[in-house]
Protein backbone atom coordinates (compact mmCIF):
# COMPACT_ATOMS: atom_id res chain seq x y z
CA UNK A 1 0.00 0.00 0.00
CA UNK A 2 1.24 3.64 -0.90
CA UNK A 3 1.60 4.99 2.42
CA UNK A 4 4.48 6.95 2.38
CA UNK A 5 3.02 10.50 2.22
CA UNK A 6 2.33 14.26 2.60
CA UNK A 7 3.91 17.78 1.37
CA UNK A 8 4.75 21.13 1.08
CA UNK A 9 7.62 23.89 2.10
CA UNK A 10 6.10 24.68 5.36
CA UNK A 11 3.36 24.18 7.82
CA UNK A 12 1.26 27.23 5.97
CA UNK A 13 -0.23 28.26 2.60
CA UNK A 14 2.22 27.27 -0.74
CA UNK A 15 1.42 28.20 -3.91
CA UNK A 16 2.84 26.70 -7.50
CA UNK A 17 3.57 29.61 -9.69
CA UNK A 18 5.36 27.53 -12.47
CA UNK A 19 4.57 28.60 -15.95
CA UNK A 20 1.39 27.32 -17.44
CA UNK A 21 2.16 23.90 -19.74
CA UNK A 22 -1.29 23.08 -21.77
CA UNK A 23 0.67 20.12 -23.55
CA UNK A 24 0.27 18.08 -20.49
CA UNK A 25 -3.18 16.73 -19.62
CA UNK A 26 -5.16 14.61 -16.90
CA UNK A 27 -3.72 11.06 -19.24
CA UNK A 28 -0.27 12.24 -19.41
CA UNK A 29 -0.08 12.32 -15.58
CA UNK A 30 -1.63 8.84 -15.21
CA UNK A 31 1.29 7.94 -17.39
CA UNK A 32 3.44 9.48 -14.78
CA UNK A 33 1.83 7.75 -12.57
CA UNK A 34 2.19 4.73 -14.63
CA UNK A 35 6.54 5.08 -15.01
CA UNK A 36 6.78 5.11 -10.94
CA UNK A 37 5.10 2.31 -9.99
CA UNK A 38 6.98 0.22 -13.04
CA UNK A 39 10.01 2.11 -11.20
CA UNK A 40 8.72 0.28 -8.33
CA UNK A 41 8.39 -3.14 -9.37
CA UNK A 42 11.32 -3.40 -11.21
CA UNK A 43 13.71 -1.17 -8.48
CA UNK A 44 12.02 -1.53 -5.09
CA UNK A 45 9.64 0.64 -3.35
CA UNK A 46 12.53 2.87 -1.54
CA UNK A 47 14.62 3.91 -4.58
CA UNK A 48 11.63 4.87 -7.09
CA UNK A 49 9.92 6.69 -4.26
CA UNK A 50 13.15 8.77 -3.29
CA UNK A 51 13.19 9.22 -7.34
CA UNK A 52 9.95 10.14 -7.67
CA UNK A 53 9.13 12.37 -5.12
CA UNK A 54 10.11 16.13 -4.57
CA UNK A 55 12.47 17.60 -2.70
CA UNK A 56 10.33 19.06 -0.31
CA UNK A 57 7.62 16.45 0.14
CA UNK A 58 5.55 15.39 2.90
CA UNK A 59 4.54 11.70 4.41
CA UNK A 60 1.60 10.99 7.07
CA UNK A 61 3.19 8.60 10.13
CA UNK A 62 0.64 9.81 10.87
CA UNK A 63 1.82 13.13 11.93
CA UNK A 64 3.61 15.01 8.88
CA UNK A 65 7.47 14.18 7.97
CA UNK A 66 9.83 15.43 5.64
CA UNK A 67 9.57 12.57 3.05
CA UNK A 68 12.48 12.25 1.17
CA UNK A 69 14.06 12.43 4.93
CA UNK A 70 12.16 9.65 6.03
CA UNK A 71 12.88 7.47 3.30
CA UNK A 72 16.16 7.92 3.10
CA UNK A 73 16.79 6.91 6.91
CA UNK A 74 14.93 3.31 6.57
CA UNK A 75 15.38 0.28 4.11
CA UNK A 76 13.62 -1.17 1.26
CA UNK A 77 10.45 -3.04 2.61
CA UNK A 78 10.79 -6.16 1.62
CA UNK A 79 7.49 -5.95 -0.66
CA UNK A 80 6.69 -5.68 -4.43
CA UNK A 81 4.28 -2.73 -4.84
CA UNK A 82 2.28 -2.29 -7.97
CA UNK A 83 -0.53 0.66 -8.66
CA UNK A 84 -2.58 2.09 -11.33
CA UNK A 85 -4.16 5.27 -11.60
CA UNK A 86 -7.79 5.01 -11.79
CA UNK A 87 -8.99 9.02 -11.70
CA UNK A 88 -6.78 11.87 -12.36
CA UNK A 89 -7.11 15.31 -12.30
CA UNK A 90 -5.23 17.97 -13.51
CA UNK A 91 -5.37 21.94 -12.97
CA UNK A 92 -5.98 24.08 -15.79
CA UNK A 93 -2.51 25.73 -15.25
CA UNK A 94 -0.54 22.45 -15.37
CA UNK A 95 0.96 22.68 -12.18
CA UNK A 96 -0.80 20.91 -9.54
CA UNK A 97 -2.78 17.60 -10.23
CA UNK A 98 -4.46 14.34 -8.53
CA UNK A 99 -4.27 10.87 -9.06
CA UNK A 100 -5.75 7.84 -6.86
CA UNK A 101 -6.31 4.17 -7.61
CA UNK A 102 -6.00 0.60 -6.46
CA UNK A 103 -2.56 -0.61 -5.57
CA UNK A 104 -1.41 -4.42 -4.86
CA UNK A 105 1.29 -5.66 -2.81
CA UNK A 106 3.12 -9.29 -2.19
CA UNK A 107 5.89 -10.29 -0.16
CA UNK A 108 9.37 -10.95 -0.91
CA UNK A 109 10.16 -13.38 1.77
CA UNK A 110 7.21 -15.75 0.80
CA UNK A 111 5.92 -14.96 -2.91
CA UNK A 112 3.48 -17.85 -2.42
CA UNK A 113 1.26 -15.58 0.43
CA UNK A 114 -1.45 -13.98 -0.81
CA UNK A 115 -1.11 -10.39 -2.32
CA UNK A 116 -2.88 -7.33 -0.37
CA UNK A 117 -4.45 -4.81 -1.65
CA UNK A 118 -5.08 -1.18 -1.00
CA UNK A 119 -5.49 2.18 -2.32
CA UNK A 120 -3.76 5.77 -3.40
CA UNK A 121 -3.61 9.07 -3.13
CA UNK A 122 -1.36 11.31 -4.18
CA UNK A 123 -1.01 15.21 -4.96
CA UNK A 124 1.53 15.77 -8.00
CA UNK A 125 3.56 18.92 -8.46
CA UNK A 126 5.38 20.32 -11.73
CA UNK A 127 8.71 21.03 -10.33
CA UNK A 128 10.66 24.48 -11.96
CA UNK A 129 12.88 22.28 -14.02
CA UNK A 130 9.39 21.29 -15.77
CA UNK A 131 9.86 17.82 -13.99
CA UNK A 132 6.27 16.13 -12.44
CA UNK A 133 6.97 14.78 -8.79
CA UNK A 134 4.92 13.18 -6.07
CA UNK A 135 3.92 16.41 -3.57
CA UNK A 136 1.54 14.31 -1.17
CA UNK A 137 1.18 10.70 -1.14
CA UNK A 138 -0.69 8.10 0.92
CA UNK A 139 -3.04 5.18 1.35
CA UNK A 140 -5.30 2.73 2.81
CA UNK A 141 -5.13 -1.04 2.94
CA UNK A 142 -8.30 -2.66 2.54
CA UNK A 143 -9.98 -6.62 1.95
CA UNK A 144 -8.89 -8.72 -1.28
CA UNK A 145 -10.59 -7.86 -4.72
CA UNK A 146 -12.45 -10.27 -6.87
CA UNK A 147 -8.97 -10.79 -8.43
CA UNK A 148 -6.68 -11.49 -5.42
CA UNK A 149 -3.56 -11.61 -7.62
CA UNK A 150 -4.29 -9.18 -9.80
CA UNK A 151 -4.40 -5.20 -10.08
CA UNK A 152 -8.27 -4.11 -11.17
CA UNK A 153 -8.92 -3.16 -14.76
CA UNK A 154 -11.32 -0.33 -14.61
CA UNK A 155 -10.76 2.42 -17.16
CA UNK A 156 -9.18 5.43 -16.10
CA UNK A 157 -11.15 8.94 -15.63
CA UNK A 158 -8.75 11.58 -16.91
CA UNK A 159 -9.93 15.14 -15.66
CA UNK A 160 -8.67 18.48 -17.39
CA UNK A 161 -10.09 21.28 -15.17
CA UNK A 162 -11.42 24.02 -17.88
CA UNK A 163 -10.32 27.88 -17.04
CA UNK A 164 -11.70 29.47 -14.73
CA UNK A 165 -12.93 33.37 -15.37
CA UNK A 166 -10.55 36.31 -14.30
CA UNK A 167 -10.98 37.57 -10.71
CA UNK A 168 -12.41 34.07 -9.87
CA UNK A 169 -12.72 33.98 -5.58
CA UNK A 170 -10.11 32.73 -3.49
CA UNK A 171 -10.08 29.29 -2.35
CA UNK A 172 -12.31 29.12 0.46
CA UNK A 173 -14.12 26.05 1.06
CA UNK A 174 -12.41 24.30 3.50
CA UNK A 175 -13.25 27.37 5.83
CA UNK A 176 -16.88 26.51 4.78
CA UNK A 177 -16.96 22.94 4.87
CA UNK A 178 -15.21 23.55 8.84
CA UNK A 179 -17.91 26.08 9.71
CA UNK A 180 -20.70 23.78 7.78
CA UNK A 181 -19.80 20.67 9.53
CA UNK A 182 -19.48 22.52 13.04
CA UNK A 183 -23.21 23.82 12.89
CA UNK A 184 -24.69 20.70 10.83
CA UNK A 185 -22.50 17.84 10.99
CA UNK A 186 -19.79 16.26 8.86
CA UNK A 187 -22.34 14.31 6.81
CA UNK A 188 -24.39 17.49 5.66
CA UNK A 189 -20.32 19.18 4.87
CA UNK A 190 -20.14 16.15 2.88
CA UNK A 191 -23.08 15.98 0.69
CA UNK A 192 -22.79 19.57 0.00
CA UNK A 193 -19.58 18.86 -1.34
CA UNK A 194 -19.55 15.84 -3.44
CA UNK A 195 -20.01 15.00 -7.40
CA UNK A 196 -19.89 11.64 -9.03
CA UNK A 197 -15.82 11.48 -9.12
CA UNK A 198 -15.18 11.99 -5.28
CA UNK A 199 -13.49 9.47 -3.92
CA UNK A 200 -12.93 9.05 -0.53
CA UNK A 201 -10.59 6.80 1.68
CA UNK A 202 -10.97 5.08 4.68
CA UNK A 203 -8.43 2.44 6.74
CA UNK A 204 -9.68 -0.80 6.05
CA UNK A 205 -13.07 -0.53 3.59
CA UNK A 206 -13.10 -0.23 -0.30
CA UNK A 207 -13.28 3.75 -1.81
CA UNK A 208 -16.16 5.19 -1.32
CA UNK A 209 -17.19 7.23 -5.12
CA UNK A 210 -19.97 9.01 -6.43
CA UNK A 211 -22.72 11.18 -4.75
CA UNK A 212 -24.82 8.15 -3.44
CA UNK A 213 -22.01 5.97 -2.29
CA UNK A 214 -20.55 9.01 -0.21
CA UNK A 215 -23.53 10.03 0.97
CA UNK A 216 -24.75 6.52 2.70
CA UNK A 217 -21.43 6.40 4.37
CA UNK A 218 -21.18 9.59 6.12
CA UNK A 219 -24.75 8.60 7.14
CA UNK A 220 -24.18 5.34 8.17
CA UNK A 221 -20.71 5.20 8.96
CA UNK A 222 -18.96 8.58 9.62
CA UNK A 223 -18.29 10.00 12.79
CA UNK A 224 -18.85 13.33 14.15
CA UNK A 225 -15.46 15.16 13.15
CA UNK A 226 -13.90 18.84 13.82
CA UNK A 227 -11.11 19.53 11.17
CA UNK A 228 -7.98 21.65 12.09
CA UNK A 229 -6.96 22.71 8.87
CA UNK A 230 -3.15 23.10 9.03
CA UNK A 231 -1.47 23.57 5.90
CA UNK A 232 -2.99 24.08 2.43
CA UNK A 233 -2.15 25.30 -1.02
CA UNK A 234 -3.69 26.20 -4.55
CA UNK A 235 -2.86 25.99 -8.01
CA UNK A 236 -2.03 29.18 -10.29
CA UNK A 237 -4.89 28.65 -12.10
CA UNK A 238 -6.96 28.84 -8.24
CA UNK A 239 -8.64 25.77 -9.43
CA UNK A 240 -7.50 23.05 -7.60
CA UNK A 241 -6.41 23.05 -4.12
CA UNK A 242 -4.85 20.85 -1.08
CA UNK A 243 -5.30 20.81 2.59
CA UNK A 244 -3.85 18.78 5.16
CA UNK A 245 -4.77 19.06 8.47
CA UNK A 246 -6.26 16.99 12.05
CA UNK A 247 -9.40 15.69 12.93
CA UNK A 248 -11.19 14.94 16.17
CA UNK A 249 -14.31 13.56 17.30
CA UNK A 250 -16.31 10.73 18.03
CA UNK A 251 -16.90 7.66 15.68
CA UNK A 252 -21.02 6.29 15.19
CA UNK A 253 -20.04 3.83 18.01
CA UNK A 254 -19.09 6.81 20.61
CA UNK A 255 -15.06 6.03 20.48
CA UNK A 256 -13.25 8.83 20.91
CA UNK A 257 -11.27 9.31 17.33
CA UNK A 258 -8.68 11.43 16.50
CA UNK A 259 -6.07 11.82 13.02
CA UNK A 260 -4.65 13.43 10.12
CA UNK A 261 -6.52 14.37 7.12
CA UNK A 262 -6.03 15.04 3.16
CA UNK A 263 -8.62 17.06 1.26
CA UNK A 264 -8.26 17.96 -2.56
CA UNK A 265 -10.82 20.17 -3.90
CA UNK A 266 -11.55 21.50 -7.29
CA UNK A 267 -13.71 24.01 -9.25
CA UNK A 268 -14.27 23.39 -13.28
CA UNK A 269 -15.66 25.74 -15.34
CA UNK A 270 -16.82 23.18 -17.50
CA UNK A 271 -18.78 21.25 -15.35
CA UNK A 272 -20.65 23.68 -13.21
CA UNK A 273 -21.77 27.33 -14.09
CA UNK A 274 -20.54 28.99 -11.06
CA UNK A 275 -17.36 26.65 -10.54
CA UNK A 276 -18.53 26.21 -6.65
CA UNK A 277 -15.41 24.10 -5.07
CA UNK A 278 -15.97 20.60 -4.57
CA UNK A 279 -13.94 17.76 -2.85
CA UNK A 280 -12.10 15.41 -5.74
CA UNK A 281 -11.27 13.17 -3.05
CA UNK A 282 -9.91 13.05 0.55
CA UNK A 283 -8.06 10.41 3.19
CA UNK A 284 -8.35 10.30 6.87
CA UNK A 285 -5.19 8.19 8.63
CA UNK A 286 -6.78 7.74 12.23
CA UNK A 287 -3.66 8.44 15.44
CA UNK A 288 -2.62 4.61 16.83
CA UNK A 289 -3.32 4.36 19.78
CA UNK A 290 -0.53 5.44 22.27
CA UNK A 291 1.93 2.23 23.39
CA UNK A 292 1.92 0.61 26.86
Amino acid sequence: MRKYALCAATLCTAMITSAIAAEFTAVDLAKEEGKFAAYSVKSGMRAAFLEFFAAQSWLLRPEPVDAQAWIRGRPDPPIVLDWRSQLTILSASGDLGFSTGPSIYRSEADPKAPAAHGEFFSVWQKQLNGEWKVFIDHGISHGARSTPDALPTTPLIALDLAALKAGSSAFDAERDFVERSSKMGSAAAYIASVTNHTVLLREGILPISGQGRVAEHVNLKDGKWAWSPKMQGTSHAGDFAYVVGRYDGTTRNGETANGQYVRVWVRDASNDAQARWTIAGDIMTPQPPPKP
